[in-house]
């Protein structure tokens, strides 16, 4: 039996490539038996949409809320499913996101992040360095104390394994 902080904690922002980095925490989580601890970081005057984030329409927090706890679950079901073979662990907060992920990943297996970085193969004239990795990537990087995982969209096939209940 895993301990009960074993996890592998994932960050989702709605993108393509936080989409490949949830189905790749699952099907490690998956492997190695653990708990996947999925956690988005709201910025307080927002509203996240499925892929995207738009300005509050509503000027309700409350409303807010709920529309964004809806589109979070949207973004969990098709990469993770729903067999229960999984444990998983949404959680929808309010903050800094480097700041937020950093403290969920303490005493984690490992801390999974997307990156629409390019890879090598990617990259346009001879020279030209890939894109940098955005400043909450860097930040987990530099100060996680668990290893940190950046999986880009091109890496990870979009196909969902598993059916979500409706």
């Amino acid at each position: 039996m895993t301990a009960p902080s074993a996890r592998v904690v994932v960050g989702i922002d709605g993108s393509p490539a936080s989409a490949a980095a949830l189905r790749w925490a699952a099907a490690e989580a998956r492997i190695r038996g653990l708990r996947l601890h999925v956690v988005q970081v709201l910025d307080q005057h927002v509203v996240v949409a499925p892929g995207h984030l738009t300005p509050s329409a509503t000027g309700n927090a409350s409303a807010d809320h709920a529309a964004a706890e809806s589109a979070f679950k949207a973004l969990i079901c098709e990469p993770v499913g729903t067999d229960g073979e999984l444990a998983v662990q949404p959680e929808l907060v309010e903050g800094l996101p480097s700041q937020v992920l950093l403290d969920r990943a303490a005493g984690a297996a490992l801390l999974v992040l997307g990156s629409s970085r390019p890879d090598a193969a990617d990259v346009g004239p001879v020279g030209k360095p890939p894109a940098p990795l955005g400043p909450v990537a860097r930040d987990c990087l530099r100060a996680a104390s668990c290893p940190v995982v950046i999986v880009t969209s091109q890496r990870v096939p979009l196909k969902a394994e598993r059916a979500c209940a409706g």
